[in-house]
This record gives structure tokens, C-alpha cells and sequence, in this order.
């Protein structure tokens, strides 16, 4: 990737967040994008090989230096780090707004439910890890699926950002992590 390439893809990765901001998964447009950011459509192209490919990048980048995988060497401490972090990021404007974007709109006559499932499977490695650390650890005594530990971790913090302006506050979040915690360890 030249200079330029990467300059251009910066500028398009913003330009495709405030795009997704406004008009969500189902409604996002390349050209929307290449409008905000005046750069050619083309140009936005091959850089992404769909506009799917972008949205992806664009949703990835936003969280990726907010949400971290943990490594404190305690399940408890993992899932309350990352729980914390991920109410950190909904409390943001941008977080919130792209929690409330990636609700399906029932008026649309279009879903694009594997975009959503692909943002989702973006962070399935951070809790593949958490619980592969605390197996090797004995602190779990059962199989779990990462995407259902991911699930439940988030999805009463989610709720919050959804149906209220108020922060999500770091208090609830450690007492999700622990709810989630006494639902996998060994202790439970």
C-alpha cells in the first residue's frame, strides 16, 4: 500500500463512519462515502472489494483501540476489564450511535444481517481467548461458545445504550461481569 493508498483509506474509513453514523448498515453507500471524503468512487474500490468489506473495516477500526482483549490472569478480572471497556465505548458518542445503527430497521426492506454478523465475529476472538486462558486455567468447568459468553456479557450494556441517553455506568458493568462469571465458572 502507497502512501497515497493509505492516506486515501484513512480519510475513507472516517468518511464511511460518519456515513454509517447517519444512515446505518442497510442504507451505507459507497458513494456516500466518496462524497464526504471527495475521493472517487473507484478509488474507494480498490481499496475495499465491496462496500460490505468497508463497513466491516470501518466498524472494526472504531472499536479495535477501544475494546482490548484483557489478560489479567483472573476469568472475573478478564470479563469485568472487557466489560468495563465496552460500556467505556458505548458512552461515547460514536459507540453509541453505532450500538443504536446496527439495530434492524423493521421499515427496511433490505437487511444486511451477514454485515452484522461479520462485526460480530470481529470480536469473537477477544472472548476465545478470555476463555481459553481461564480453561487452561480450571476456572471453567464446561464447553461455552464465545459468541454466547460475548452475548451476554454485552448485551444488558447494549440495552442501556439503546434505550436511554444515561451512561452506561462502570458499576453495572462489573456487575454483569460478574452475573456472567457465577454463569461459567467453576464456582458456580
Amino acid at each position: 500500500m502507497t502512501n497515497s493508498d493509505a492516506a486515501i483509506r484513512a480519510v475513507a474509513l472516517d468518511a464511511a463512519l460518519t456515513e454509517l453514523q447517519q444512515w446505518g448498515v442497510d442504507r451505507f453507500s459507497i458513494e456516500g462515502v466518496a462524497h464526504r471524503c471527495g475521493v472517487a468512487p473507484e478509488q474507494i474500490g480498490q481499496l475495499w472489494h465491496s462496500p460490505r468489506d468497508l463497513v466491516v473495516d470501518a466498524l472494526t477500526s472504531s472499536t479495535s483501540s477501544a475494546i482490548r482483549t484483557p489478560d489479567t490472569g483472573s476469568l472475573a478480572e478478564d470479563l469485568t476489564e472487557l466489560a468495563v471497556s465496552v460500556g467505556h465505548y458505548l458512552n461515547e458518542q460514536v459507540g453509541r450511535r453505532i450500538a443504536r445503527m446496527l439495530v434492524i430497521d423493521s421499515k427496511s426492506h433490505t437487511v444486511d444481517d451477514e454485515t452484522r454478523n461479520l462485526f460480530w465475529q470481529h470480536h469473537l476472538p477477544v472472548m476465545e481467548t478470555i476463555l481459553a486462558r481461564a480453561t487452561r486455567r480450571g476456572e471453567i468447568h464446561l464447553e461455552f461458545r464465545a459468541i454466547h459468553v460475548l452475548q451476554l456479557l454485552t448485551a444488558p450494556l447494549q440495552t442501556c445504550a439503546l434505550y436511554s441517553s444515561a451512561p452506561v455506568e462502570p458499576g453495572y458493568c462489573r456487575a454483569i461481569a460478574d452475573l456472567v462469571t457465577r454463569a461459567v465458572s467453576t464456582g458456580s
